[in-house]
């Protein structure tokens, strides 16, 4: 007894240790090496909301993916300790990175234990280890957009997969599931097509297959059950939501591509796998940078092999094996074929294939390694040295000087010149919020057909535009023209159209700050 139970506290002592280490490593390589940029800053304006009582974030309209119930409670947790402040951004990129990794890693492992278990966790969160610097930072460890919704499918394929070694009843693990996959659904609703959909067709695969074979489908019908009655329930609490006066969702883009497009696409989608798996090596600013990234390509190959080994071997795996095979291909398929895959900035589309191919290299991949013999011996080797050159990627990328920060600079400016309250641009406005821990509050506003609107009520709250309730007397506006330095911008042009001349017309480190002595929300449409 005294010697199973220390057994049995091996693998959580194991985790716990490793995602404390890699917490610290992601936050420093966050926090030194990407930028904050609006998007984070807008999920922590929410998250304070909610902590300060607007529970239901009323009268906000969100991006198109809300966070409600992936992202935002970490945040809240976080703020509750840290408050308002823009470290908050990075703090939480890093516990959902690190959470990530951890999972995969379980996941990876399954039911193998011994040095089989050890090889299987190690290779999936070993794929995942070291983020690239550049774009592939802030998608992985800055930007919240969809990154995070691998958490809780995650953690649904892991209670679904090691459901029976703890559920007393069947039916336990496909409600702790579906409740699960329903909650990532309300947060984001890409969470339907890699989470629901997938684990539905291949229910309905299993089902079909065991009815010619003449067997009753057990597991298989709760599971169906369950990915079907999440996405009702998740449609029905985002309906409630909003009806109760809740926040609200900005319609998501839909529609095919064009057959001209389907190579650009397809393009724009491998290129995408690439910088996911830190192995985007065309055009890196250095030489070392290059070498990382044509190492990480080992990664690459290891996901898929396991890929390619899930599906020549689909009707013989494991569910969830299955599970994660055809929501890679349905996650691509989607991208690729849709509107979605504008530009290389649209990977974020597709991040679940990063920590879904991991698990899958890991769990098909990692027996070989374990054989007798010496192939299997020489392959291990060589994983063991890629893994300590991917530890060494991370603490490089985590050791690097600090990037600069613009909204930084344009934040610290405004309150040494006592602007408080004022109008920008989307990238400008959250952002600089957030960073002067709303001491500085910019709102965000657009130019649609040569009118000047609030910003689309994009991440933001429609009170903050009410003049009988709010001020703003400035705005900033784009950089200036490399043509015409002295040109203000389109923002503060059409306002002048609108209220005339500014007081004061400001140049600072490439932006331009225009003070009226007027409310100028009275002049925003």
């Amino acid at each position: 007894m005294s010697a199973a139970r220390p057994s049995r506290l091996a693998w959580p002592a194991a985790y716990a240790a490793a995602g404390a280490v890699l917490f610290a490593v992601y936050l420093a390589q966050s926090s030194r090496g990407t930028r904050l940029i609006s998007d984070g800053a807008s999920n922590a304006l929410q998250a304070w909301a909610m902590l300060h009582g607007n529970v239901l974030l009323r009268g906000w309209t969100m991006s198109d993916v809300s966070f409600y119930s992936t992202e935002l409670p970490e945040f809240m947790l976080v703020e509750a300790v840290r408050g308002l402040r823009p470290e908050v951004v990075h703090i939480c990129a890093a516990l959902t990175y690190t959470l990530l990794v951890l999972l995969a890693a379980a996941l990876a492992k399954g039911g193998a234990s011994g040095r089989e278990g050890v090889t299987r966790a190690l290779l999936g969160a070993g794929i995942m280890l070291a983020p690239q610097l550049g774009l592939q930072s802030t998608v992985l460890l800055v930007s919240p957009d969809h990154v995070g919704t691998g958490v809780p499918l995650l953690l649904a394929w892991l209670l679904i997969d090691r459901g029976s070694d703890w559920a007393r009843g069947r039916w336990l693990a496909p409600v702790l599931a579906g409740l699960i996959l329903a909650c990532a659904i309300v947060g984001d609703q890409l969470a339907e097509v890699i989470g629901a959909l997938p684990l539905a067709l291949v229910c309905l695969l299993r089902i079909g297959r065991g009815l010619r074979h003449r067997r009753v489908p057990g597991d298989e019908l709760g599971l169906l059950a369950a990915a079907v009655l999440s996405v009702l329930v998740a449609r029905l609490a985002t309906w409630a939501i909003a009806a109760s006066g809740g926040w609200t969702v900005t319609p998501v883009r839909t529609g095919l591509t064009t057959p001209g497009g389907l190579g650009q696409h397809a393009y724009l989608a491998g290129m995408g796998i690439l910088q996911l798996f830190g192995a985007d090596f065309l055009g890196q600013p250095t030489a070392w940078q290059t070498a990382f990234a044509l190492v990480h390509l080992a990664g690459v190959a290891l996901a898929a092999a396991g890929f390619c080994l899930a599906v020549g071997r689909f009707w013989s795996a494991e569910l969830i094996v299955q599970v994660l095979a055809a929501a890679i291909v349905v996650n691509v398929a989607a991208y690729v074929f849709s509107v979605q895959a504008q530009g290389i900035a649209n990977t974020r589309e597709i991040a679940s294939v990063l920590p879904f191919g991991a698990v899958l290299a890991g769990r098909l991949l990692a027996g070989g390694l374990t054989r007798p013999g010496r192939v299997a011996a020489a392959a291990s080797a060589a994983g063991v040295a890629l893994l300590a050159g991917y530890a060494a990627m991370l603490g490089f990328n985590a050791s690097r000087p600090p990037v600069v920060v613009p909204p930084a600079t344009l934040a610290a400016w405004l309150s040494a010149h006592h602007l408080t309250r004022g109008l920008g641009g989307y990238w400008q406005a959250n952002s600089v919020t957030l960073i002067t821990g709303g001491a500085v509050q910019v709102r965000a506003i657009d130019l649609v057909n040569g009118e000047l609107i609030a910003g689309s009520y994009w991440e933001a709250d429609r009170a903050w535009y009410d003049p009988a309730t709010h001020y703003a007397d400035f705005i900033v506006d784009l950089p200036p023209g490399p043509g015409n330095p002295r040109y203000p911008g389109p923002l503060i042009k059409t306002m002048e159209g609108e209220a005339g001349a500014p007081e004061r017309l400001y140049f600072n480190k490439g932006f331009a700050i225009a003070v009226w002595k007027l409310n100028l929300l009275s002049r925003v449409h």
